[in-house]
């Protein structure tokens, strides 16, 4: 582990690296990949002070400027907090890490929160919200992962056709005709949407496939331009894709009750 918290580890099967600042995996890359399977802005500073763009930002407990939880930050505090790690074991065959989080005693919540993560041929990775009050809690959350691809000009997205969606930039709501093509700024809430997706990019020759258990919504996300944190036209190298429950999906979590949110990752050559 570096002084910033990042932990790296890899075994014969896969390589990743892990900060505690936001409980986000950074990286992972399969051995058989030339390139990593997220991206990662070329400019963060990795300060401990600031969300860091890329990797698997974790929205919890608020999704963006929802009014569920409005007195948090935007995208809740998680991404903003130092996890506690608890467990790491590396072998040949797999990686594993546990990370936790409580909220500090503004926030008034008894919400917690724990992040596993599981590589062997695969991704798996899993956000735990336990209830540890004795009344109902509602939360919103989203993994904000950020798929690096070869530009989105050579992505196409499979399984989103059919599914009625949020456009945020214009509060409308319109049904996804066909698989979705990254034509500029895109922010959209796809609604009970369950099935896996298929990140084809012909660039880089593979397709990632994302699953997803405990997950009612999907958040697909590129802004069309650079940010902050991205060397110039560094925004054409991803495409967001967020297993998530937000708005109408938020989740009311009885006393005592833990919810679960799990993607699992893995990747094909085309």
């Amino acid at each position: 582990m570096n002084k910033n918290g990042i932990i790296k580890l890899c075994n014969s099967v896969a390589e990743c690296q892990i900060s505690l600042w936001g409980g986000n995996l950074l990286s992972y890359r399969p051995r058989k990949e030339e390139h990593d399977i997220f991206w990662l802005g070329d400019l963060n500073k990795f300060d401990n002070i600031q969300a860091i763009r890329g990797g698997i930002p974790v929205c919890w407990p608020r999704f963006a400027e929802e009014e569920l939880n409005n007195h948090l930050p935007r995208h809740g505090f998680a991404r903003l907090s130092m996890w506690n790690l608890q467990n790491v074991s590396v072998d040949d065959r797999q990686i594993e890490a546990e990370m936790s989080l409580s909220p500090e005693a503004q926030y008034n919540l008894n919400l917690s929160a724990r992040v596993l993560i599981k590589i062997t041929d695969k991704l798996e990775y899993t956000l735990e919200t336990t209830n540890n009050g004795d009344t109902p809690l509602n939360f919103s959350e989203a993994l904000h992962a950020y798929f690096n691809v070869s530009s989105v000009d050579n992505v196409e997205i499979k399984g989103l056709a059919g599914h009625r969606y949020k456009n945020s930039l214009t509060q409308s709501y319109a049904t996804q005709e066909e698989d979705l093509n990254i034509i500029g700024e895109v922010d959209r809430i796809f609604l009970e949407q369950t099935q896996p997706l298929e990140i084809i990019d012909k660039g880089y020759n593979r397709v990632i496939k994302i699953e997803k258990n405990g997950s009612d919504t999907t958040v697909v996300w590129n802004p069309n331009k650079d940010l902050a944190e991205m060397s110039p036209n560094q925004y054409k190298q991803f495409v967001c894709i967020e297993p998530s429950n937000v708005g109408e999906s938020a989740i009311v979590l009885p006393p005592h009750h833990t919810h679960k949110l799990t993607t699992t990752i893995s990747i094909d050559k085309l």
